[in-house]
């Protein structure tokens, strides 16, 4: 009796492990995206801790990844309705296609009333690997960091076991999918919260037909930051959001 409860706890441990390592080449990751408002107001008075009462702690929005082994599709799906006075919301036309055999993103953002085309060869992050792990969404990931705009840290974390190099907005570089994200200085984090294997249809990797300024990267960030100059740190900010 014993040796038949050992075989059995045997065979569901290898079960268990198998599932663990199984790869996964094709499917559908939902991230949730959560900004702390409450950070960016850094006044110290009567009047901002007032008005942060009336506003919620975090802005969270739900954006969907679909992936093969050679492109990614990004897109908000879920955008919080709730009402945050003079908060520029992510729009619902932001799209990011990453397309790794040519080494090529493609990403259409809206910033006020102006539509832009970003397209441009893939962004290249120096990556950093670190020895930590978590789990994401029943994902066993590693820890990375990186620099962007010279100085704001970031975090990933990535799963060797969906090995795309692949992940949020247009981030990419690492030896998996990235299902981590956290931004400290701009208060953002993506974290994803399902992974759904599936095939999927060749059409969901069609880019259509939009209107809107063909622009490279550097140049889509230098416009958007002189349009933004005098809007100091906020402005600042804003410009790190629409380039990642």
């Amino acid at each position: 009796m014993i040796r038949f409860f050992f075989i059995v706890s045997l065979v569901i441990g290898l079960n268990q492990t198998l599932k663990a390592q199984q790869l996964i080449f094709s499917g559908k990751i939902t991230y949730e995206r959560k900004e702390n408002i409450h950070k960016h107001f850094t006044e110290a008075d009567s009047w901002t801790e007032a008005f942060l009462k009336t506003l919620p702690k975090y802005k969270t929005d739900m954006f969907e990844l679909h992936f093969n082994l050679s492109q990614t599709a990004y897109k908000i799906s879920i955008e919080e309705e709730a009402s945050i006075p003079g908060w520029i919301k992510p729009a619902n036309t932001n799209l990011v296609w990453q397309n790794y055999k040519d080494t090529q993103v493609m990403a259409v953002k809206q910033v006020f009333e102006n539509n832009y085309i970003i397209q441009d060869s893939l962004p290249i992050y120096d990556w950093k690997y670190l020895g930590e792990f978590r789990e994401i969404a029943g994902y066993n990931c590693r820890k990375a960091a990186t620099i962007l705009f010279d100085s704001v840290y970031v975090i990933a974390f990535y799963t060797e076991q969906i090995p795309i190099s692949g992940g949020p907005e247009s981030f990419n570089g690492l030896p998996g999918m990235i299902l981590g994200i956290a931004i400290p200085r701009m208060n953002i984090t993506y974290f994803a919260t399902k992974v759904e294997p599936q095939t999927l249809p060749g059409n969901i990797f069609i880019v259509p037909k939009i209107k809107g300024k063909k622009i490279k990267q550097a140049a889509f960030r230098e416009e958007i930051s002189k349009g933004l100059k005098d809007w100091g740190k906020s402005g600042t900010r804003l410009v790190w959001k629409s380039s990642l």
